[in-house]
């Protein structure tokens, strides 16, 4: 069984491959990168994924150091690391759990994908990922990635090509820069934005500096997608941890069967790898 992660600056993403069923994704959850007790949680999934794949737990059953045995093939943990959470103390804290676990650390090397930019020793792993996870599903259709989270990224592929793109603030980045600009204007956090209804025209100020991240952040990404020179075959693929978020908004600019939420587009990618 092999387990996909993607460290990231916020969260730590995990997708659950099973060889006997084609590579097929059995399970896939997140996690913030600061959350205490991570190790015990992010082995509780894990062994409940496994253990209901091979009926021997329900998703009821409780924590329990025993669970190491609902499964005790070792495991492949395939990692690629975009963010500052220390690979190495991931890896101590799984081994004193699992001591036969096997870990495979991606570098751009391994990626098979055509890149035409300038520098590509320097494009987020990431960044790569979603793109050759887009290709290998999608084919060659010309294609806008948005991989929306710490920083929103946007990148162009064209026959099957990498060719660069844009990068933007995130939700957080974006709400932390109002206090800077006068201090009448609120930090809005993250929780909060997401979970703020959407007011046309904003009432107040609150709900204007919202309207002012949502729609400020879906007309760049509409913006870079309409001077595509092929839009009117570009599909806009969206994933990543606010993907959902900002889908209606996206809904409503780009046409129906050219935008797609394809929300493990990075840990189909590095199971692929």
């Amino acid at each position: 069984m092999n387990i996909a992660v993607d460290i990231g600056n916020t969260n730590i993403k995990f997708g659950v491959f099973s060889p006997d069923r084609g590579d097929e994704m059995v399970g896939h959850w997140r996690m913030p990168t600061d959350e205490t007790g991570w190790i015990n949680k992010v082995f509780l999934k894990t062994m409940t994924c496994l253990g209901m794949l091979t009926n021997k737990v329900t998703p009821m059953s409780p924590w329990a150091p025993g669970m190491a045995d609902l499964y005790p093939e070792p495991l492949t943990w395939r990692i690629a690391q975009t963010g500052t959470f220390p690979l190495q103390k991931f890896k101590k804290e799984i081994l004193e759990l699992r001591p036969d676990d096997q870990f495979k650390t991606l570098t751009r090397k391994k990626i098979a994908l055509k890149i035409d930019v300038d520098a590509p020793e320097k494009v987020g792993i990431d960044r790569l990922l979603a793109a050759f996870s887009a290709v290998k599903k999608y084919r060659d259709a010309p294609m806008l990635v948005v991989d929306v989270g710490s920083a929103i990224t946007a990148d162009v592929i064209e026959n099957q090509t990498f060719c660069g793109g844009a990068i933007f603030p995130g939700l957080t980045a974006l709400s932390e820069t109002f206090p800077r600009i006068s201090a009448k204007l609120p930090k809005i956090g993250h929780d909060a934005i997401t979970k703020t209804e959407l007011v046309y025209p904003g009432g107040d100020t609150k709900s204007a500096v919202f309207n002012g991240i949502y729609w400020g952040t879906i007309g760049a990404v509409r913006q870079f997608y309409a001077m595509s020179p092929e839009k009117e075959d570009t599909l806009l693929i969206l994933t990543g941890g606010d993907a959902a978020f900002f889908m209606p908004g996206l809904s409503r600019m780009i046409p129906a069967g050219r935008i797609i939420h394809h929300d493990t587009l990075v840990l189909e990618g590095i199971n692929l790898c």
